[in-house]
């Protein structure tokens, strides 16, 4: 791919308030609205000990109302003025996200900072978000995918913060209080911990006002204290997780009156910032990542043993995995781990050659561009680059670092983290 020919949009503006916050501002030439999003540099990874799910549990409360407006007036403030408005936590940070027409930005993004600056963590709202968390936390459970894949990293981490699941457990979130939420959030929602990200149909005026509104975060004294290190908080085992899990020998196993075998294979791999980051994207799309995937041919084309299999990459500061994960009828599972252990132990010992490096060079490249279309994966992109790595990168430095990828580096990787011998396996199902 000629890289002359990529169109970005160039690096962000970037200022630093007194407090700590950093906001980030690019233009988006084709786009009509604003895409903004307010981050928190920490996410579950880093709570409390005993106060799991307290990351994600923040995320919700702000959206019951702060001093000056009621969780329905903030809805109704939202819907009146087009505003799509969001949230997410992850293991590495949470974000609040703002999409509206440039006309509508100025109350849209007041209503926004008072409810994540200014939240009232009412006692009654409270109660009645454990109640709706505890529901999300119910449905994940009954959710096979999300019931294995927790159990699954809890296995595979260890003894390691990323072990504990996002949502936390009903016992912990149960147990949050206003003064627990109030300590937490004045922690957590404060100048050191902020970034704020705008992309698209921007004006000049939006930088001034955002660095007005985020100035207050904590105050001058915030940018001073360091972040809390909690990486040594005890992890839940699997065991803990989840009640019928059974584990021997590298095997986690799951039963349960479901029909289908849920499955996650895999081993730990590399951190956001390792060197082999863009090898093992590339090998994952040789394994597991496309239609002419190895995997995907072995196990779905040619012998028909399952409708969904992939593998994937998942990034954290201090560690990573590698896994291919899918679901099959349960009479089939020992043939599709047979097959897919095949297939790892073809590439180990036969290798890859340029022409299939290259066809999935060109997918991975795809992906990149395609990630920097649209304000919305902009704004996105400018703020995780800014939180992981602390700098911005440009798709023609991602493009080059994919072209530089060599058949030495796909195998070393494939020694490194694609080991059949090595494998965590996790399955949950009917007893076979």
């Amino acid at each position: 791919m000629n890289i002359g020919v990529i169109r970005d949009d160039g690096p962000p503006d970037r200022r630093e308030l007194e407090n700590g916050t950093v906001i980030l501002t690019v233009p988006v030439s084709s786009a009509h609205a604003i895409s903004l999003g307010v981050w928190l540099r920490r996410g579950s990874q880093d709570e409390p000990a005993g106060l799991g799910g307290l990351a994600h549990f923040l995320e919700h409360i702000v959206f019951k109302g702060t001093a000056e407006r009621s969780a329905l007036d903030l809805a109704v403030t939202f819907d009146a003025l087009g505003a799509a408005v969001d949230a997410f936590t992850t293991k590495d940070y949470v974000a609040f996200t703002l999409r509206v027409l440039p006309e509508y930005m100025p109350p849209a993004l007041d209503a926004l900072t008072d409810m994540i600056l200014r939240p009232a963590l009412a006692p009654e709202m409270i109660a009645l978000e454990q109640d709706v968390v505890c529901e999300e936390i119910q449905e994940a459970r009954e959710t096979p995918e999300d019931l294995l894949h927790d159990a699954f990293v809890s296995q595979l981490y260890g003894n390691h913060p990323r072990s504990r699941p996002i949502l936390g457990s009903p016992e912990t979130v149960r147990s949050f209080d206003q003064d627990v939420l109030r300590r937490e959030h004045r922690s957590l929602f404060r100048g050191g911990n902020l970034v704020v990200a705008a992309a698209g149909n921007l004006d000049a005026e939006l930088t001034d006002r955002l660095a007005s509104l985020y100035a207050v975060a904590g105050g001058p004294e915030a940018a001073a204290a360091p972040l809390p290190d909690r990486s040594d908080a005890p992890f839940t085992a699997a065991s803990e997780v989840i009640a019928d899990a059974t584990m021997a020998d590298g095997r986690l196993e799951i039963a349960s009156s479901i029909q289908q075998c849920y499955f996650e294979i895999g081993n730990t791999a590399v951190p956001f910032e390792h060197p082999d980051r863009i090898a093992l994207a590339v090998l994952s799309s040789v394994l597991g990542g496309g239609m002419a995937s190895r995997i995907f041919q072995a196990v779905r084309e040619r012998e028909g043993l399952a409708y969904s299999i992939y593998t994937y990459t998942d990034h954290g500061r201090d560690v990573g995995l590698f896994s291919c994960a899918g679901s099959c009828s349960p009479g089939k599972m020992a043939r599709l781990e047979d097959v897919v252990r095949g297939e790892y132990r073809r590439l180990l010992t036969d290798g890859i050659d340029e022409g299939e490096l290259e066809s999935n060079r060109a997918q991975i490249k795809s992906h990149l561009v395609f990630s920097i279309e649209g304000s919305v994966n902009r704004m996105g992109r400018i703020a995780k680059d800014e939180i992981v790595y602390g700098r911005q990168r440009t798709v023609a430095e991602l493009i080059n670092r994919v072209d530089n990828v060599s058949t030495d580096d796909l195998m070393r990787c494939a020694a490194l983290y694609a080991d059949p011998d090595r494998w965590t396996v996790a399955i949950h199902g009917p007893e076979r």
